[in-house]
């Protein structure tokens, strides 16, 4: 499979430039782990053999290097709710200066509860709840990215949903 460096930045830059957003404290830090993203991207790009899916790799690449810089940070990757399923809605309702002020802020405040409960999930849910909600990637996808098995996918997918679900319902 012949890929240029150019097209995999022009395909991936920006669902990269989000997961960083997403788990990195700004956007100036999310920018920076972006461009250190794309250089081992760009580095390890000839021995991209295809075995993988192309955004399969790249996001393995993201997710490894973020993992180390929060190692490096020391502290826990952050994850926001705006990709989460069933938040697009609210996210919607909330910044639409339009709406209902009561819509508006029960909006808000259960995004607010969302967002709270998606920061006390462990790691590994946030992670997988982002990359299937957030990015759309299939369980496969996301399975090989983070090099887990596919029922391992799905078993922390439902149980970080069931998680989120009765965090909101409090």
């Amino acid at each position: 499979m012949l890929v240029t460096f150019n097209e995999v930045y022009e395909r991936y830059r920006q669902p990269v430039w989000r997961l960083a957003r997403r788990l990195t404290k700004s956007e100036e830090e999310a920018l920076d782990a972006t461009q250190e993203i794309f250089l081992r991207v760009w580095r390890g790009l000839g021995g991209f053999r295809g075995e993988a899916k192309l955004s399969t790799w790249v996001f393995q690449i993201a997710w490894n290097y973020l993992r180390a810089h929060r190692r490096r940070m020391g502290r826990q990757l952050q994850l926001i709710s705006e990709g989460t399923e069933g938040t697009q809605e609210l996210v919607e309702a909330a910044r639409d200066p339009g709406a209902d002020p009561e819509r508006r802020a029960s909006a808000t405040d259960q995004l607010s509860r969302v967002e709270s409960a998606l920061r006390r999930l462990p790691e590994h849910f946030r992670v997988v709840v982002w990359l299937r909600d957030g990015e759309n990637l299939s369980y496969q996808e996301i399975a090989d990215a983070l090099d887990l098995p596919i029922g391992t996918v799905r078993s922390r997918l439902a149980r970080a949903r069931t998680a989120l679900r009765q965090a909101v319902e409090r």
